[in-house]
């Protein structure tokens, strides 16, 4: 008989890749999680992990189980979430995985959504895509909203519920009166950019963006904030290409010039899809989807 706690183990290192990334999710040491692959494939009588130099990998064998053992976990999600929706209690604790300015911008509605429910306890963290959507399949969030760049888009994991939650417009802002009426498309290869850092998909987007316009941005500042990066515009230090959700109603922006690109980032909603009818993740998720419905960014 397969220890269902060991396929966990064995599932989470199929997700993250090293014993020490598995060890860190689930609060072990490293020892225990090793110790703990060992006496599965003891249970399993055949190799799951193999060294490959100062590090394990999977076998065939170890893939399959870990496919398999996702597939059990969710089905035992699953029972345990038709059983909390038999009651349709909303209670417990939902926890919320957004990136900075989404997270900023949602907090009215899940303290609204909390207020409705007061057995219900939401809990936000913030925390960029690449991060927060491992820890979703791994259960350490209940909701995760992520942000897609054109062109980024990928297929979540098929025990991923994916739901779109809006547009948000990308515009190139620039100081008044750093440009002098000219063309802040035309001049950009002159202006310093201020951008989120290397490897992030927005930098990414910006770049080659700005490269099909004729020109590669100089960029002088860097940083995740993008509060910052708007800041920097405001004083006429760098130019920078921004979502319309972190952007001041236009009527307030007299001194920055905006250029609409053409282009949106997608704002997307992802629940384990056995989770997906947990009276309470249902009231978290609505209460994320009001925040968009018939509203501009």
């Amino acid at each position: 008989m397969l220890d269902v706690r060991r396929l966990q183990f064995l599932v989470e290192l199929s997700r993250r890749g090293t014993i020490a990334a598995v060890a860190d999710a689930l609060h072990m040491s490293p020892s225990g999680i090793s110790q703990q692959l060992s006496m599965l494939e003891r249970e399993a009588g055949t190799p799951l992990l193999e060294r490959v130099g100062r590090r394990v990998q999977l076998t065939y064998a170890g893939r399959m189980l870990a496919e398999r053992g996702a597939d059990i976990l969710d089905a035992l999600e699953a029972a345990r979430t038709e059983l909390r929706s038999w009651e349709q209690v909303v209670a417990g604790t939902c926890r919320v995985a957004a990136f900075g300015s989404a997270a900023r911008a949602l907090v009215p509605s899940l303290l609204e959504c909390q207020q409705r429910h007061p057995g219900l306890r939401v809990e936000l963290v913030e925390s960029e895509p690449e991060e927060a959507i491992p820890a979703l399949l791994s259960g350490e969030f209940d909701v995760v909203v992520s942000e897609e760049y054109p062109g980024t888009e990928t297929a979540p994991s098929r025990h991923l519920h994916r739901e779109v939650l809006a547009h948000d417009p990308l515009e190139m802002v620039a100081a008044s009166h750093m440009l002098e009426g000219r063309d802040p498309v035309r001049v950009g290869g002159k202006l310093p950019w201020a951008l989120e850092p290397l490897g992030s998909p927005s930098r990414d987007w910006t770049v080659q963006h700005c490269l099909a316009l004729g020109f590669a941005p100089s960029v002088q500042y860097e940083s995740w904030d993008l509060d910052l990066l708007l800041l920097l515009v405001h004083q006429g230090a760098a130019a920078s290409i921004l979502p319309a959700l972190v952007l001041p109603p236009k009527r307030e922006s007299s001194s920055v010039v905006r250029v609409d690109t053409g282009w949106a980032r997608t704002l997307v909603l992802l629940v384990r899809k056995a989770r997906r009818e947990d009276p309470s993740v249902l009231a978290v998720c609505s209460a994320l989807r009001s925040r968009f419905q018939d509203s501009a960014l």
